[in-house]
């Protein structure tokens, strides 16, 4: 027990809930003879060389003696943050224009997410989350904060992006399992990597403003759209920033937004994630108390001039041109081998019923293990908290170079192969 290593009731609370698994990850990765491919975690590996250029241009360009120095803004640098704001009102095509005051960063979207929800809720707090969703905001939610996310699950996968969801989220809260404070409605979903329409996300508002909750709108994932044959019609991406909450006749104070560099602009290592909050004043003060000078200057160096770059538009191009080719090479294969998956518009992987005759989550957890010991990591559906009755899916990243995609499949066929030579 970590509490007899002297870490504190809350500490060791923390330590004790990962520490068996978060040991066996790091031995993994840690060995030298390590060849799995990971398709398990989310990132983007398509525009890293033209990322890498601008970075290397960013630092030789941009480096001065005052970037030695802590950030001269009190939410941030204040060139990244006026690099933020100009970014947003250009994408995301905001009912009110952003200003640099509107805007808290944090290192990465997870630290800007933990501190929002230090500075909304009480520890033991509740937010709502819509099923299924990243498995990370198990730990995350709770590990500073205290807070637990409460799965809100509608009765079919069909039925997720639809105003099913007003009815789930109404049917928890007649009996909520802890005081809940707010709604976090990640869009684009992950892991269906498609988005909601315009109409569900104002109900979601008019909702949280009816119970006196928080809105929170988790959009690290929306420009990495791309199209696709096999998906010709998709529901756009629309950014919580673009609806006129007064209008709706709800408060705009408990609206907010997350967003990072780490999914759309490929650079997870970078750490750089923001929160933007137009009308709560108080609020963005107590965002940047949480967490304004952990961002290093090399970052916010290289973030504004990534944001700020005339390169940009046919960055977004290019990543989107890859995404497709990339996608259309893992739905040819799951065509050919008659996998049921999940149409994607939005974001780096796709969720597929890679064992469909899996009856229990035992089943599904060796399914990933006979994919796995053909040396493909996958992240398996139960994590996502998806609903009872769908087993056998798993979550799998495409964004990463065409060879290794390509070695990627052939494992991932060896692996399903192994899983139903075992279960006939």
């Amino acid at each position: 027990m970590a509490a007899q290593r002297g870490l504190s009731a809350r500490g060791a609370g923390n330590v004790d809930a990962v520490f068996d698994s978060i040991s066996a990850a790091v031995e993994e990765r840690a060995k030298k003879e390590n060849t799995n491919i990971d398709l398990g975690t989310a990132e983007n590996w398509l525009i890293r060389d033209e990322l890498i250029s601008l970075c290397k241009e960013a630092v030789q360009d941009g480096l001065l003696p005052k970037h030695l120095s802590y950030p001269d803004g009190f939410t941030g640098d204040s060139a990244c943050v006026d690099s933020l704001a100009t970014f947003f009102n250009k994408y995301f095509n905001p009912h009110t224009t952003v200003s640099p005051s509107h805007l808290a960063v944090a290192p990465g979207a997870a630290s800007s997410l933990d501190a929002l929800l230090y500075n909304i809720c009480e520890a033991g707090d509740g937010v709502l989350v819509p099923g299924p969703f990243w498995n990370a905001f198990d730990w995350l939610f709770n590990v500073r904060s205290g807070v637990q996310p409460v799965a809100v699950n509608v009765d079919s996968i069909k039925e997720t992006f639809t105003t099913s969801l007003i009815s789930a989220m109404a049917k928890v809260l007649e009996n909520p399992p802890r005081p809940i404070k707010a709604l976090i409605l990640t869009n684009p979903q992950n892991p269906f990597g498609q988005c909601y329409p315009t109409s569900v996300i104002e109900e979601c508002i008019k909702f949280c403003h009816e119970r006196g909750i928080h809105f929170v709108s988790d959009e690290v994932y929306a420009l990495s759209s791309f199209s696709s044959d096999t998906f010709p019609d998709p529901v756009p991406f629309v950014s919580a920033l673009s609806i006129d909450v007064e209008g709706l006749g709800c408060d705009p104070s408990r609206v907010h937004v997350v967003w990072s560099v780490s999914k759309d602009l490929g650079s997870s290592g970078f750490r750089l994630g923001c929160v933007v909050s137009q009308f709560n004043k108080e609020l963005v003060v107590g965002l940047a108390l949480a967490s304004n000078t952990q961002v290093s200057s090399l970052t916010a160096i290289f973030t504004t001039a990534l944001l700020s770059s005339p390169k940009l538009p046919a960055l977004l191009e290019t990543n989107a041109k890859r995404l497709s080719e990339a996608y259309g090479k893992v739905v040819s294969f799951f065509r050919k081998h008659n996998i049921e998956y999940i149409p994607v518009s939005h974001g780096p992987f796709v969720f597929a019923k890679i064992a469909p005759s899996a009856e229990t989550w035992e089943d599904e957890a060796r399914a990933i293990a006979c994919c796995k010991e053909a040396g493909l990591v996958l992240s398996r559906g139960k994590v996502y908290h998806i609903i009872e009755s769908e087993k056998g899916w798993a979550r799998l990243t495409f964004a990463i170079r065409g060879d290794k995609l390509d070695e990627a499949l052939r494992r991932l066929e060896v692996g399903i192969a192994k899983y139903r030579e075992e279960t006939i």
